[in-house]
């Protein structure tokens, strides 16, 4: 039995009221991270009036490893939690944690559970424009950082045949297929340049079986947007189909509808399609939905610079298959109101004053240049980001599995963090 379940929690006002049972509630909170490789749970509680990490388990899984591996091997973890203390965290019966209940009999179960899970690889994509010294360079841009990776670039060209392409597609299963070509505004010609690419690209397409059909993505001249769309819904009867801001348009990055933004909500969207994530998100008791680990890992970043007042704050997610860059900015006077509406409320969704990059692990490409030193790394080092002489590292990576509770209760988050996860190297940084 655990330390919270020995003690009914404080109650305010009520000193001389007889407790009730669900004055005896638990207070631990079961913490589970699901990623393609890796399966970690952790079970935190609070000792002394403070939530700290009373243990953990995770499991590294091989680059082949199935996203129903990857949920089985969460339970095993959660299992091994179980006998490291000698305590009841997983019905078998009902294939999820074991929650309390005011039934006294399953008084040992945990009470509440919360998970972050992502089991989708960054997305493939098949790039297609007209130039390959314009259009194509620019849909290079616009895809640095995203959550993705290129596995070919396509300059189109009408000698190539149409069974050409389906075969290139059909071998390297590409999940999005990205049309590029065309500036904002152009002339007739321009526009019947832009469509013909298109339609010899979804001609090719169409011959792939409608199960294995990539998302087809149009990001060109917008005088051509919604001619492509119903060329390709034409076709396809229905496939998906997206469209993002011209990537050779000057403002597209700042727009909701720019690629990088368009195509991580496509990765997410098909991630909670996943019969691996469905599962684990039954798993849970609390309102908010399931969230990603990328997600989490952006609310520590955020979090901590808001309880440290920090102006900015540059930290880094070593997964074993991505590595995700997080740089949050803002005032102190905005980090003390947010740190205060943290202490009551969820961690807030992205906002302004915060950029994201996702690369390929032992990556730093040029465009991180001008990102402000690391101070804060979940997972291993990396050799390429010397340490600073003041940071903050957590080696295990937990730092996304403990964010994760702060759904539902954003004090033991910020506890865990502090107490137990992130070790503060060096003299304190300069603070606003």
């Amino acid at each position: 039995m655990s330390h919270s379940d020995l003690q009914p929690a404080p109650a305010p006002g009520r000193a001389s009221a007889t407790p009730s049972l669900a004055d005896f509630a638990p207070k631990n909170i079961l913490l589970l991270g699901a990623e393609p490789r890796r399966a970690t749970a952790a079970l935190i509680e609070p000792v002394e009036e403070i939530y700290r990490l009373m243990g953990w388990q995770s499991t590294d899984l091989p680059a082949d490893a199935s996203p129903g591996q990857c949920a089985a091997a969460l339970v095993q973890a959660v299992n091994r939690l179980e006998n490291q203390f000698d305590i009841s965290l997983w019905s078998e019966e009902e294939d999820r944690p074991r929650l309390h209940t005011y039934d006294p009999a399953l008084v040992k179960g945990v009470g509440q559970a919360v998970a972050v899970a992502d089991l989708l690889p960054p997305l493939r994509v098949w790039m297609a424009g007209l130039s390959g010294g314009t259009s194509l360079i620019a849909s290079r841009d616009a895809l640095a950082g995203a959550l993705c990776n290129c596995v070919a670039t396509y300059r189109y060209s009408p000698w190539h045949s149409t069974d050409e392409l389906a075969a290139e597609l059909e071998l390297l299963r590409p999940d999005v297929i990205l049309a590029v070509g065309g500036y904002q505004e152009t002339d007739r010609r321009g526009q019947e340049q832009v469509l013909a690419l298109c339609r010899h690209v979804i001609d090719a397409a169409v011959k792939l079986p409608f199960e294995d059909r990539p998302l087809f993505c149009f990001a060109g001249n917008r005088q051509s947007a919604q001619a492509a769309l119903g060329y390709w819904h034409g076709r396809t009867e229905g496939s998906a189909a997206v469209l993002a801001a011209n990537v050779l348009a000057p403002n597209a990055g700042q727009r909701d509808t720019a690629l990088a933004r368009v195509l991580e909500q496509h990765h997410w969207q098909r991630s909670q399609q996943m019969p691996a994530m469905r599962r684990i998100a039954g798993w849970l008791n609390h309102a908010p939905e399931l969230r990603s680990t990328q997600w989490a890992f952006v609310q520590a970043v955020r979090l901590w610079a808001q309880h440290h007042r920090l102006t900015s704050l540059h930290g880094l997610y070593a997964a074993a298959d991505r590595w995700l860059h997080v740089w949050t900015t803002g005032t102190a006077a905005d980090a003390g109101r947010e740190g205060q509406r943290q202490a009551t409320g969820p961690f807030s969704p992205e906002g302004a004053g915060l950029r994201l990059c996702y690369v390929r692990p032992g990556e730093r490409p040029d465009f991180l240049a001008g990102w402000p030193a690391l101070r804060l790394v979940s997972g291993p080092w990396p050799e390429q980001w010397p340490r600073p002489v003041s940071h903050w590292w957590d080696p295990l990576g937990l730092v996304p599995v403990v964010a994760g509770a702060g759904q539902v209760a954003p004090e033991a988050s910020l506890q865990v963090l502090s107490a137990d996860i992130l070790e503060e190297t060096g003299p304190p940084l300069r603070r606003a």
